[in-house]
């Protein structure tokens, strides 16, 4: 099937959405066909940050018909609620996903085939997306047992506090049992990389890096600083990327520079155009210039190019 993520942790607040919004743009802008999914029933998620809030809630005066959960537990297709965004389209979420568990069970599936809800209908449109993006809520229930079934790869956004350490060694326990359980069906789940986000110290990220390293805990070799430029990027309701292109916003700050560069690194190494040794390189070698009128992809050249050429 094509290429699947999920942007998971067990905590709240460290990015699961940004995340997912900025690495599917970035990856968008790079030729692929995106799809990305809004499976968090909690108004003010992905579906709002791109821009289509009026979709992921009814009001007295207004009913969201169909919605996500149509295609899960009806006859909607999948593709007649995608809407479109810049770079990739989108599946939006609706508070109604909060009744996932009742309708499972309320449907004829049972044992493993409850598992397999979301991953039929992303087999479905294999054939017109390249990679699938998936943002979950933290809590793992039915819902998120189902998305990372769909996904298998695991990005995780993590803060690199005591309690965000804390999460990471719960969810790697989370995932080690959940591979051992499906692995006899041909089912592997791994953590494809983390992310530390909201990192103001670089002492700190150092310090929790080698903690992690020596786990095995494949850590990304940058994070992603804690500043005002992505909370303008909510507000805007946009991606990063079309933030920085637009007219209507204010310019990159010398010392935001390098964000949409690491959100392009961070997926290349998601889709594989990077293996982790390329990302470091490439990340050492544009980490501090200054775009100026260029685009992240200008400094760093097309996917797929030898980071050594």
């Amino acid at each position: 099937m094509t290429q699947a993520f999920v942007w998971w942790s067990e905590s709240g607040g460290p990015g699961k959405t940004t995340n997912t919004m900025q690495t599917a743009a970035a990856i968008g802008r790079d030729g692929y066909n995106v799809l990305a999914l809004d499976l968090d029933p909690q108004r003010g998620a992905l579906t709002h940050y791109a821009g289509y809030d009026h979709l992921d809630h009814d009001t007295p005066d207004k009913t969201v018909e169909p919605t996500v959960m149509d295609t899960f537990f009806g006859d909607t297709k999948l593709e007649d609620i995608i809407v479109s965004t810049p770079y990739f389209d989108l599946v939006p979420g609706h508070e109604d996903l909060s009744n996932f568990e009742s309708a499972l069970n309320s449907s004829d599936r049972r044992g493993v085939d409850e598992y397999w809800v979301i991953r039929e209908q992303l087999e479905q449109l294999s054939d017109q997306y390249d990679v699938f993006i998936l943002d979950v809520q933290a809590t793992l229930n039915d819902l998120v047992d189902n998305a990372i079934i769909a996904a298998r790869n695991i990005m995780v956004p993590i803060e690199l506090t005591p309690k965000g350490d804390a999460s990471q060694q719960g969810l790697e326990s989370t995932v080690d049992a959940m591979d051992s359980g499906f692995s006899k069906m041909g089912v592997d789940i791994v953590i494809k990389g983390t992310v530390p986000s909201r990192v103001g110290n670089a002492k700190i990220f150092e310090q929790y890096r080698d903690s992690m390293s020596d786990r095995g805990v494949p850590l990304s070799p940058f994070s992603i600083p804690e500043h005002s430029l992505l909370r303008y990027t909510w507000d805007q309701q946009m991606d990063l990327f079309s933030f920085i292109e637009s007219s209507e916003t204010r310019d990159l700050r010398s010392y935001e520079e390098h964000v949409p560069l690491a959100f392009k690194v961070i997926g290349r190494w998601m889709t594989g155009d990077y293996t982790y040794d390329e990302a470091v390189a490439q990340w050492d070698a544009v980490k501090d210039m200054e775009m100026g009128d260029a685009t992240p992809e200008k400094l760093l050249g097309d996917r797929k190019q030898e980071v050594n050429a």
